[in-house]
């Protein structure tokens, strides 16, 4: 029953979000940080999945084990299965599977279409400018501290950083004091916010140690507590010290089962081992919840871009004919494939919009239906001006706003 409690959670919850998947197709790759085939893209990934459940993955150190995890629910153990590409993790029940940033999570037959959090792997990043400093963590969070003019005291914050693509490449935090917040990246290593104010990616990362007030869900595991913060969407263990002890006074009392999440509002502490370390109890609200997550798109950078459309024209694949593929780094560089053949180039992303310039290819002879599918492609990737995300949908259209291509990104 608990595994049942995860799968109504996960996919009754996605809508239209849920689909088959669609079946592989061999592509061509290039990311800012190679990482070996079939390996998933972090250690720990948080997994985003629009129109449904978020989850975290965390993968073995031999890679032979995933174990998945939903807030409130039980964690799910999945060993590795052989997989052609990818990676692929399963039982009788669940099935994991992905390619680089995204990922697709199959129960009795139902799935849904995922990708990774902010940077798996990478460390977290620090920038500063103008008495504020944001910390952007891989998991696709952050903590921000803002110094204003005529305060003793400076103000915590934390939430959900995203990337969007307006023009050019858009950072935007949201969370609990400020519903959102955007800056343009500049030079990878600036963001500029839309005042003007500019911060520059300090040499070392700062966690932002300091007393948040934080709002999430709350219950009692057999292990410690667990506490669900609203705002960044993240479970964590909660340290037995300080007011835990109050804290599960609290819900015992209130809680109408030992299942049961309720929501506090406390102050607390990131301890180093991720744990949160609560410091005073503020508030309870038993029927009170967390609001929902603003909508999330796959990143356009370090994801696998699959065509459906060209033209407007939805194309047909199988019998020995591949679907085009299309991937950025970030560092201005992008691979393809035509369903043919391999080709890679420069693109360049800002204000003016979106360009590609095609670098050398393959020569493979093609056979019809792909001679004409690989023209098509290229001409219209030639064409981009512009490019705009949907969930898992990548539009790119050209100068006059056609639509051009239509991609989506790959799970499995």
């Amino acid at each position: 029953m608990k595994r049942l409690a995860f799968l109504m959670l996960a996919l009754l919850s996605a809508g239209a979000a849920m689909a088959q998947s669609p079946s592989s197709a061999p592509s061509s790759t290039t990311t800012t940080a190679p990482r070996e085939e079939g390996q998933p893209p972090g250690p720990e990934v948080r997994y985003v999945c629009p129109g449904a459940t978020d989850f975290s993955a965390q993968f073995s150190k031999d890679g032979d084990l995933a174990t998945l995890t939903v807030a409130g629910q039980p964690e799910i153990e999945l060993p590795r299965q052989r997989s052609g590409s990818g990676f692929a993790y399963g039982d009788s029940y669940y099935e994991l599977r992905g390619r680089g940033r995204e990922a697709t999570l199959t129960a009795a037959g139902r799935s849904m279409r995922c990708h990774a959090a902010g940077r798996p792997g990478d460390p977290p990043r620090t920038f500063t400018g103008a008495g504020l400093v944001v910390t952007l963590f891989p998991d696709g969070t952050f903590r921000l501290r803002e110094t204003r003019e005529g305060s003793n005291e400076p103000t915590l914050d934390l939430g959900q950083w995203s990337q969007e693509v307006d023009g050019g490449v858009r950072l935007i935090l949201r969370g609990g004091l400020v519903a959102r917040r955007a800056f343009r990246q500049a030079d990878g290593n600036r963001l500029i916010a839309d005042n003007g104010i500019e911060l520059v990616q300090a040499a070392t990362a700062d966690k932002i140690e300091g007393l948040f007030r934080l709002e999430g869900l709350y219950r009692d595991a057999q292990d410690g507590g667990l506490f669900t913060e609203c705002f960044t969407g993240r479970t964590y263990g909660v340290a037995q010290s300080g007011a835990e002890p109050e804290l599960e006074h609290v819900w015992v009392q209130a809680a109408p089962s030992r299942e049961a999440q309720l929501f506090f509002q406390v102050l607390g502490r990131f301890a180093d081992d991720g744990e949160i370390a609560v410091e005073r109890v503020l508030n309870l609200k038993p029927n009170a919840t967390c609001p929902p997550p603003p909508p999330r798109s796959a990143a356009l950078r370090g994801t696998e871009w699959r065509v459906l459309e060209i033209d407007g024209n939805r194309l047909a694949f199988g019998d020995g004919v591949r679907r085009p593929t299309l991937t950025l780094d970030d560092e201005g560089k992008f691979s393809a494939s035509t369903g043919c053949n391999s080709l890679g180039g420069d693109y360049t992303l800002d204000p003016n919009g979106l360009r590609f310039i095609a670098g050398p290819m393959t020569l493979a002879a093609c056979q019809p239906p792909s001679d004409a599918v690989e023209r098509r492609f290229i001409d219209a990737l030639g064409a981009v001006k512009s490019a705009q995300i949907a969930a898992t949908t990548l539009d790119l259209k050209d100068a006059s706003g056609k639509l051009r291509l239509r991609l989506e990104a790959r799970g499995r």
